[in-house]
């Protein structure tokens, strides 16, 4: 059986979009028009560019679900469509500009008649006022189609509702620039053309009309779009909603308080990653390009969106912990303050499902606990040992539902079912042995950590690597001079050079002015000032890929002991 057709596309003009006799209305649930000054200049920009002699525009996708005969709702694309209509809307100003002062005022009267016709909507013969081809949401609405529709001026500007302000400063934005352009110059016929024929025409969407959410959703994760993140985190938010606004305004106005807690706690563009580590902490390890459908799936009634808002609020909590050191719930948990930092180091996310589930199922102690696991599996398993993360996030997924689902119940039993992922102290050995980390850009902190851990485990030397201001010293330098060329050549330099055996704590001071790319002789009468002891008893007498290795085999025993599992 052939599959259903999720949507359908086409590429159209302005003018035909709002031309044709459809109504295009923006959810309630949506949010409010927020576009700024940035956004507006760069349309302007690029309609002069089209008056200029470009001749075509790519606004982007414009995403619509049908929901009765020609009528639309708009899943992507209402910031562009408010602001395109509020740009006409500018150009009935300027027109009414040049009639209050005699120019041409027949023709400029017939000139408004017909672009509010066109683009705006149609006037009701009795009441006159317009009856709108686009519908903005319950926020926006009223003033669109009380105030700016109607060309009037607000009592007070200054006294405008947050989310009616960027609606009237987006008018005079571009009323502004018509003003200069063409009202100055006593040009009626030069702004009709400029609205009906240059931008009418000129500018084209990539029309995408989708049976549902989830088709939208495909939309989302298909095209490479800017924004992509925050999109399909609105769509999902739109699609929550959408349950809950039969239920009454109220329950709706509960709803997106509580999304607006979620996401006030997730960066826009960690949302949808967020989502999906939420879902794998409760269910069968979801795909990125599934996580809308899944949720969608599973929620299908007010009470469950509800449900879902509250255990996502909870789960959002401890996602801006675990982004943030220095959160304030680490206070009720200073234990976990370590291993939240060393993780963030790590740049880790596969573990979160799992510190969700045990965030919600087991207690606070076995929260920390389970913490530290993940901190030292995290580090033998990919930042010494490279392996692929599929298998990491596999298994913490499948962890964390047996937590959620109540098969584990203790960081105890979650360490025993842990040791599939642990690399073994032999094979970590061996790695660390060959490790080499490259000590700039980003990297370099994680080096430092390193030798700050060593450094405690060898000599009880308390170092933060976060606010130690020692530098990373190359035993043999970045830069050699030519006495280490007989030793390393190129070939074998690039081999050594970032090997973890080849690193040393220095005061930066002692490194610029005593070690840098000096000889060893050099750097030993350095080093034997440093206040780090691994420095300051430095005894290599020769310094040789040899040498390097020995003592990397070294460091590599005392790692074992310092990334083990507690």
């Amino acid at each position: 059986m052939p599959r259903p057709t999720l949507l359908n596309t086409s590429t159209i003009n302005l003018r035909t979009l709002l031309s044709n006799g459809k109504r295009y209305e923006v959810p309630p649930y949506q949010r409010d028009y927020s576009w700024g000054e940035e956004q507006w200049e760069d349309l302007w920009l690029d309609l002069v560019a089209l008056e200029g002699g470009d001749q075509q525009h790519y606004m982007g996708a414009l995403v619509l679900q049908e929901y009765a005969s020609d009528q639309y709702r708009i899943i992507d694309g209402q910031q562009r469509l408010a602001t395109l209509s509020i740009l006409i809307i500018a150009s009935l100003h300027c027109l009414q500009s040049l009639i209050d002062r005699g120019v041409e005022p027949e023709a400029n009267r017939e000139r408004a008649d017909l672009l509010r016709a066109a683009f705006l909507g149609s006037k009701n013969p009795v009441t006159l006022q317009t009856s709108p081809k686009l519908v903005l949401n319950h926020a926006n609405r009223r003033f669109y189609e009380g105030t700016l529709l109607q060309l009037r001026r607000p009592a007070s500007v200054s006294a405008l509702p947050p989310g009616e302000q960027p609606l009237w400063r987006s008018l005079e934005y571009f009323r502004a620039r018509l003003e200069e352009k063409f009202v100055h110059h006593d040009d009626g016929t030069g702004l009709t053309n400029f609205i009906y024929e240059i931008m009418a025409t000129g500018l084209l969407f990539i029309l995408v009309v989708v049976k549902d959410e989830a088709g939208a959703y495909t939309v989302f994760e298909t095209l490479n779009a800017r924004g992509l993140e925050l999109t399909a985190g609105d769509l999902l938010k739109n699609y929550l909603l959408s349950v809950v606004h039969p239920a009454g305004q109220g329950d709706l106005e509960i709803a997106q308080q509580r999304w607006l807690d979620i996401a006030d706690r997730v960066e826009p563009r960690k949302l949808t990653a967020f989502l999906r580590q939420y879902l794998n902490s409760r269910h069968a390890l979801v795909r990125q390009e599934r996580v809308f459908q899944s949720l969608r799936a599973r929620v299908t009634r007010p009470d469950q969106v509800f449900a879902l808002l509250d255990e996502l609020g909870q789960a959002a909590l401890l996602h801006e912990a675990l982004e943030d050191p220095t959160h304030p719930l680490w206070s009720e948990m200073p234990d976990a303050v370590d291993p939240v930092r060393h993780l963030k180091l790590y740049q880790a996310v596969q573990y979160r499902p799992l510190a969700f589930a045990a965030w919600q199922a087991l207690s606070r102690d076995d929260l920390v606990r389970i913490l530290r696991y993940c901190d030292v599996i995290s580090f033998r398993y990919s930042i010494i040992g490279q392996r692929n993360p599929n298998k990491l996030e596999a298994v913490y997924s499948e962890m964390a539902m047996q937590v959620s689902h109540g098969a584990l119940r203790s960081a105890a039993e979650v360490k025993t079912a842990l040791q599939s992922i642990y690399v073994s102290d032999d094979e970590f050995r061996e790695q660390f042995a060959k490790s080499a980390i490259n000590a700039a850009g980003a990297r370099k902190k994680l080096v430092r950590y390193v030798l700050c851990a060593l450094e405690r485990q060898m000599h009880g030397v308390d170092l933060d690597f976060e606010s130690t201001n020692a530098s990373i010293e190359h035993i043999l330098p970045e830069h050699p001079s030519p006495a280490w060329q007989d030793e390393f050549p190129p070939e074998v330099h690039a081999r050594y050079v970032q090997r973890l055996g080849n690193y040393l704590l220095l005061e930066p001071k002692l490194n610029r002015e005593r070690a840098a790319n000096g000889s060893l002789e050099e750097k030993r009468a350095a080093y034997a000032q440093s206040q780090y002891p691994s420095t300051r008893t430095f005894d290599w007498d020769t310094w040789t890929p040899r040498t390097i290795e020995e003592r990397q085999a070294s460091l590599a025993r005392m790692a074992t002991a310092v990334w083990r599992l507690p």
